[in-house]
């Protein structure tokens, strides 16, 4: 967990049962996030709409609801890929599992980065060799 100088609260490394949404209460896609290619990454968030991460942590005793500005995906774990977003006060949080209803909005993406991560790892059995 890391620690948030701003607030003094604990920020945690993972959140499950998540979902975007707009400051409407709207759900977000992820795609309204800028991808972000390494963490030091610095941007702004130049569309004006805000975008949250909701969510649970700590097996769902830490309720998380925090502004986020972008996205990065890690696939150096030959286990599996990692999926972080990038929140305003410059944390990361890893995804680790959506929300039942919203897991074929991020179906794509999830698809996507895990293929990139069996590529990377077992290009053999992708027979892209």
């Amino acid at each position: 967990m890391a620690s948030s100088d701003e607030e003094g609260e604990i920020i945690p490394s993972g959140v499950n049962d998540y979902w975007f949404e707009n400051e409407n209460d709207g759900f977000a896609p992820l795609s309204s996030l800028t991808l972000l290619w390494s963490t030091s990454d610095e941007i702004s968030c130049s569309s004006g709409t805000k975008i949250y991460l909701r969510g649970t942590a700590d097996d769902g005793l830490q309720k998380v609801h925090k502004q986020i500005i972008g996205w990065r995906f890690e696939l150096s774990n030959e286990e599996q890929p990692e999926i972080s977003v990038r929140l305003k006060d410059k944390n990361w949080i890893t995804l680790q599992r959506p929300r039942k209803c919203f897991e074929s909005a991020f179906r794509t993406v999830l698809v996507t980065v895990s293929w990139l991560h069996a590529v990377k790892w077992n290009p053999e059995e992708t027979g892209l060799i």
